[in-house]
């Protein structure tokens, strides 16, 4: 049985889809922390049980799932993102870190990120460190897993998206670029970047100015700044 841990991740659990089997709030948290969680429970018939052994870093507050799948296919994917007029796509060629992919889930949520594409290997599944990173995004952001990334670019090409690629050694900044209605953004591993096959896929490479010592960004950081600035045409 899987772990949603966190209240804001179980508060969004509970409003979503997610069959829960039961909630459990250990000893030690305060009534009003956890007063709201308890009244969508109840409504929803979701049995709330006393804890004693508080599980780490999880506020108190626990739900235990079963018979839910966070992921889609890229078919359904297509069918609802190609009716939108404008549409924004990120694609994760193999992050593995949960919690860099937790905080991109959010990140995606918050600046209208339609799908999450990763592909089915060598990438970072959906664990209960992502769904906790991720405070209750992963509820409202489809996740997408496919066999062949640079395949599903350019399936996605002829559906009028512009891919972009991060890329550290890239010509152009990102400020520099007017995205396009309809618009994908590719994010590479942590500490390898863009696979050289995936690259070659994309339409445009773009990267964010570096003026300090270090010359990298967590791909996280540099995910939210460059879904930032695709927002604003959004």
């Amino acid at each position: 049985m899987e772990k949603i841990i966190g209240i804001n991740a179980v508060n969004e659990a509970i409003e979503s889809n997610v069959n829960i089997e039961y909630i459990e709030i250990f000893t030690g948290v305060r009534p009003e922390q956890v007063a709201k969680l308890k009244t969508k429970a109840s409504k929803k018939n979701i049995i709330v049980k006393e804890g004693k052994k508080k599980i780490e870093n999880s506020q108190g507050v626990v739900a235990y799932i079963s018979d839910y799948d966070y992921y889609i296919t890229f078919k359904e994917f297509l069918e609802s993102a190609v009716k939108e007029e404008k549409s924004t796509v990120l694609i994760l060629d193999g992050v593995q870190d949960p919690r860099n992919f937790g905080a991109l889930i959010r990140s995606a949520e918050i600046f209208g990120v339609k799908g999450i594409i990763i592909p089915e290997r060598n990438s970072v599944k959906i664990n209960e460190t992502v769904v906790k990173t991720s405070t209750g995004a992963i509820e409202h952001v489809s996740i997408i897993k496919v066999k062949n990334i640079a395949e599903t670019i350019d399936e996605l090409k002829k559906y009028d998206f512009w891919i972009y690629g991060a890329e550290g050694s890239a010509k152009k900044y990102y400020h520099e670029e007017n995205y396009p209605a309809k618009t994908a953004l590719v994010l590479g591993s942590e500490g390898f970047g863009i696979r050289k096959k995936v690259r070659e896929h994309c339409d445009i490479l773009i990267k964010i100015p570096m003026k300090g010592k270090i010359n990298s960004l967590n791909v996280s950081v540099a995910g939210g700044i460059l879904l930032s600035e695709i927002s604003k045409n959004r």
